[in-house]
């Protein structure tokens, strides 16, 4: 028998899907209503950043690029806020809608399964969502020189420090190919 750990993973795949299918219907019932407005700007913004975050990733790999700490770091903190504004928009959206001649029963058991799902992803995504920011893309940078070259340091280490270096391509982006690696920094500053 599963424990509560191992299926809260699957169910937050299905909270995800769940959420979105009743979001597309939010935004196409809702027309009109105050929460919709505020849903259609949070879906953009979400559906923004999320293009620019992994779709930038895409582009970015066919040069051989990928993004720095900073901009990764705020691409994914819009997206998680607008992600947490757009599941409480989908439910204000969804909660009060009545539809006429639907089923009472059907119409109570969607929105208790709307709020289950809404309450298990923004418990989910509120836990796990930070923690991802702070320890996947949250690495200390610096731009160091190194024999008449630019790189970029990441102390990529958790517990103890351990130096990777790449090639320096400006502020928003880096080489996707490490050039060194160690335990000891090259430059000491």
């Amino acid at each position: 028998m599963y424990g509560l750990f191992e299926l809260l993973l699957p169910l937050t795949g299905w909270s995800v899907l769940v959420m979105a299918i009743i979001g597309v219907c939010c935004l196409v019932l809702c027309r009109g209503e105050e929460n919709h407005k505020h849903l259609v700007r949070t879906t953009e913004v979400f559906l923004g950043t999320l293009a620019l975050l992994a779709g930038g990733n895409i582009l970015l790999r066919q040069f051989g690029l990928t993004w720095r700490s900073g901009p990764e770091v705020v691409l994914f903190g819009v997206m998680l806020v607008s992600g947490w504004l757009g599941v409480l928009f989908t439910l204000a959206c969804f909660l009060p809608l009545n539809r006429p001649g639907s089923n009472r029963f059907l119409r109570r058991g969607a929105k208790a399964a709307a709020l289950f799902f809404g309450s298990l992803l923004l418990l989910v995504s509120l836990w796990m969502g930070p923690m991802m920011l702070i320890f996947a893309c949250g690495d200390d940078e610096r731009v160091v020189e190194y024999q008449d070259q630019l790189l970029l340091e990441v102390d990529d280490g958790f517990m103890d420090p351990h130096w990777s270096y790449y090639v320096y391509h400006g502020p928003l982006v880096r080489g996707r190919e490490r050039v060194y690696e160690d335990y000891e920094p090259l430059v000491y500053s």
